[in-house]
């Protein structure tokens, strides 16, 4: 993960508990686009092509790439509520670590792609958003490529063990 992830955990630790980072992991996971950056995409392709070679047929991999996209977003949302049951208070937040900047946390890929999205829309000069589809273009894009990229790859595995198992007999 980037710098500003470990600034930022280091950051809200104190205040959040000790769920801070897997949350900060599941949302790096689910919510950064795989098409723009390598790494993830590479890790969504792994995963699937490791679950669709377990699966062993199709339809497996299909819901092996299904389930651990689900199951990446049930614990995410676990995370999220141990961190709010353990209670909030923001007025006693820590000030930023020491050697660590907002521009740590600014560089975030997260909060990079968000930004790209919000300025322009803040920026327009005053005009009006054409259609709320403008809006929620890139959050589909957000949450629908992850789990089309891990169930494609993991019908591929699925595809290469089966070619794999008939050549050996």
């Amino acid at each position: 993960m980037p710098y500003g992830y470990e600034s930022l955990i280091q950051w809200l630790s104190p205040q959040f508990g000790n769920y801070v980072r897997p949350t900060m992991v599941m949302v790096n996971a689910l919510i950064v686009n795989p098409v723009s950056n390598p790494v993830m995409l590479g890790l969504w392709i792994g995963a699937g092509l490791i679950g669709g070679i377990i699966a062993r047929t199709k339809a497996g991999g299909f819901v092996v790439g299904f389930f651990v996209w689900i199951s990446c977003l049930v614990i995410l949302v676990f995370s999220l509520f141990q961190m709010m049951t353990a209670g909030i208070d923001l007025g006693t937040m820590p000030p930023i670590p020491p050697g660590s900047s907002i521009l740590d946390v600014l560089s975030i890929p997260v909060v990079q792609d968000v930004m790209g999205q919000l300025l322009p829309l803040v920026s327009g000069g005053g005009g009006s958003i054409g259609s709320p589809m403008d809006l929620l273009a890139p959050l589909i894009a957000y949450f629908v490529i992850p789990p089309v990229t891990i169930i494609i790859s993991a019908i591929i595995g699925a595809t290469i063990r089966q070619k794999v198992m008939s050549n050996e007999y």
